[in-house]
């Protein structure tokens, strides 16, 4: 076994990377199932029997909104962002690693700020009491929420940093995701 799959075999085996990883997975499979069947079942309601479901672009919008931030851990966990190599076939080597941890240094910051951003701005719609127009739902859970998860991915980003400046692999992806990314 090389270092590389003991070290893969560490990160899957913890049982609280399992759990974070199957909670976000089993979580961003519902949401989508959700928004399918809300969205199918208004406009079955509204084209067939002028039923439409009561702010359903709301419940949808919420639901995109939980969608998004429940898959940025796990397409950054796996690092499969769409990237663009335009360069690629000329930087190699060391100047290859150093842009590498400079790019995951850049995007590492970025989204701590923007999970920072999120929080205050979450606090100022749960202060100012903001709500949807139809459902009158509050905004600022899913806000809150939103904040909460780009932490995770922040942290997850923290972590792939520091395996590019180290070299070594802590946290990688499962397997099916790897094989996803080469198909």
């Amino acid at each position: 076994m090389t270092d590389h799959s003991q070290e893969e075999g560490a990160a899957t085996r913890s049982p609280v990377l399992r759990w974070t990883r199957g909670t976000l997975t089993a979580l961003v499979a519902i949401v989508m199932f959700v928004m399918m069947m809300v969205t199918t079942i208004d406009v079955v309601g509204r084209a067939f029997f002028n039923l439409p479901i009561k702010g359903s672009d709301e419940i949808v919008s919420f639901l995109l909104a939980v969608l998004i931030f429940a898959s940025l851990p796990l397409i950054t966990w796996d690092q499969q962002h769409i990237t663009v190599t335009l360069f690629g076939q000329w930087i190699r080597g060391t100047a290859d690693r150093i842009l590498s941890v400079l790019l995951s240094t850049t995007s590492t910051i970025v989204v701590i700020f923007m999970a920072y951003r999120m929080w205050i701005q979450a606090d100022l719609m749960r202060e100012g009491q903001h709500i949807t127009g139809a459902l009158q739902w509050p905004i600022a859970p899913v806000v809150y929420a939103a904040s909460v998860l780009s932490g995770l991915t922040a942290l997850i980003l923290v972590v792939l940093t520091w395996q590019k400046l180290t070299g070594r692999e802590t946290l990688s992806p499962p397997q099916d995701a790897e094989s996803m990314g080469s198909e």
